[in-house]
């Protein structure tokens, strides 16, 4: 989150109010979230893992290709 960053309450509101949400071919869940900043629009992808019902956050991924991820 430091390295890139992107706020802890942006990441929290990212997976309570996901744009879209899908999963890989290997099951992890990819949260995708548009949002803007510095007026303009990003999108913030998410790809976790389910496991015993808590969200394990494998990486984080903000950027300005709202079209190609979306």
């Amino acid at each position: 989150m430091h390295e890139r960053r992107i706020s802890e309450r942006t990441i929290k509101d990212a997976i309570a109010n996901p744009t879209r949400i899908g999963y890989d071919q290997k099951g992890r869940m990819l949260i995708k979230k548009l949002y803007r900043k510095n007026g303009k629009a990003r999108l913030l992808l998410i790809v976790g893992e389910e496991k015993d019902d808590i969200l394990e956050i494998i990486t984080i991924i903000d950027t300005s290709k709202v079209k190609k991820y979306l």
